[in-house]
């Protein structure tokens, strides 16, 4: 599948909201000073499909490149296959992941049940800020760490309030929060990014309702693609399916342990 570049691009310009970024040929490089061990704040993202050599001698110098920063990972992110020769002769072995684009079909918006009691929310000052780290507790602090979970909320944050253009939402039922979403719109497609609704409250229609607060903002701001990108090995994927996104490519992740 061919990725369109529309996305390609939103997904960079993403990106460049949390980190600095250098273009060169046939990649784009992201660092994040403030967050040096968040690892899609720091990333290569290499711009199109090339050869196995020139793919092999980027690896290589992108590593040398975070060993000189004194880094302990480097962390790949293309649209095309590697092959099984190309990681063979690798000094440094990667985690292999693989993550789908999802796009949503604007015409099964209507079909979206919503709970009509929940209350969602833009994030837009500190104490909401808190729920979004309460939000991520509750779905990351096991395999992250509450260190990691509270400085990542709080670098993220600053752009939530800013005018950087990515907004996070909190849900509330009652009082109680639910979860929590991103929305980054550009040139006419949207990204949603970081949804969780909190494990006790799963698979109760919360995760729709706030999916489709999302996308009638996006709707409403006449955006043509509403997409998001997720793990092809976890289950969310299947509830995104069932409510109306279509698969529409696959991005590989190379992960370097250095």
């Amino acid at each position: 599948m061919i990725i369109d570049e529309k996305i390609i691009e939103c997904e960079l310009e993403y990106t460049k909201c949390f980190s600095e970024f250098c273009e060169k040929e046939n990649i784009v490089r992201f660092r994040d000073d403030q967050l040096k061990d968040m690892y899609y704040h720091n990333y290569t993202f290499i711009t199109k499909p090339i050869s196995e050599i020139e793919l092999k001698d980027i690896i290589q110098d992108e590593i040398s490149l975070r060993l000189s920063e004194e880094s302990n990972f480097c962390n790949f992110l293309l649209n095309s296959d590697v092959s099984d020769s190309l990681l063979g002769s690798l000094k440094y072995k990667p985690e292999i992941s693989t993550s789908g684009y999802y796009s949503f079909d604007i015409s099964q918006f209507s079909r979206l049940n919503a709970l009509s009691d929940c209350l969602v929310k833009k994030v837009n000052n500190q104490e909401m800020l808190d729920d979004v780290l309460f939000c991520d507790l509750q779905h990351d602090e096991k395999n992250l760490g509450k260190n990691f979970c509270t400085r990542r909320c709080y670098r993220r944050g600053k752009v939530y309030v800013s005018d950087r253009g990515v907004n996070s939402y909190v849900c509330y039922y009652n009082g109680e929060i639910i979860g929590n979403c991103d929305l980054f719109m550009y040139k006419g497609v949207a990204k949603i990014e970081d949804f969780a609704v909190n494990p006790i409250h799963q698979r109760k229609g919360y995760g729709t309702t706030i999916l489709k607060f999302l996308i009638d903002i996006a709707i409403k701001e006449n955006c043509h693609t509403i997409y998001l990108v997720t793990d092809e090995d976890g289950t969310a994927k299947e509830m995104y399916e069932k409510i109306g996104f279509n698969k529409i490519g696959e991005r590989i992740d190379l992960f370097f342990e250095l």
